[in-house]
């Protein structure tokens, strides 16, 4: 009996941590039907996201932005009638993504700010003052240098640098 190739890419991804919930996968689409992200972000499609890893479409999806869309709020882990974990398949596509090398920018973005500042995001004049008015005080402080120790410490500061 022959193999495809393609058969290979949803058992790569099944063999990766966070990937096995791809092999429960009946594409019901609940996982799409349920995302909050699908109902603001028109090309977010989880559905089609695990349908191409099954068709082992591999450089579809790793050249896919569909993966860094998930805010891994596991609605779609609720739903499942199959108890598939489509948000951990995302974050199985996303480190694999990473390994070749294709980190989105907005990723690198984020990423670099986090390495320079021990913040994804910095804040904004505004949020200090809505802080202020809502009696939270000053923003937290962040042991910057404790956060870079740990990223150099993963190795993920080398990601950064080989995406840019």
């Amino acid at each position: 009996m022959l193999s495809h190739p393609q058969a290979y890419f949803m058992h790569e991804v099944a063999n990766n941590p966070r990937g096995k919930g791809v092999l429960a996968c009946i594409q019901c689409g609940r996982c799409t039907s349920s995302c909050p992200v699908a109902r603001v972000v028109e090309e977010h499609n989880p559905r089609k996201l695990m349908e191409m890893i099954i068709l082992g479409l591999r450089s579809d999806v790793l050249n896919e932005r569909l993966p860094w869309y998930c805010l891994s709020c596991f609605t779609c882990l609720d739903r499942c009638p199959q108890g598939g974990d489509v948000g951990e398949v995302m974050f199985a596509i996303r480190n694999m993504t990473v390994r070749e090398g294709k980190i989105p920018e907005g990723i690198l973005v984020q990423a670099s700010s986090l390495f320079e500042n021990g913040r994804v995001v910095t804040s904004s004049k505004m949020a200090s003052i809505q802080r202020e008015k809502r009696g939270l005080g000053k923003e937290p402080t962040v042991d910057v240098e404790a956060v870079r120790k740990i990223l150099t410490k993963t190795r993920f500061d080398r990601l950064i640098n080989k995406g840019t």
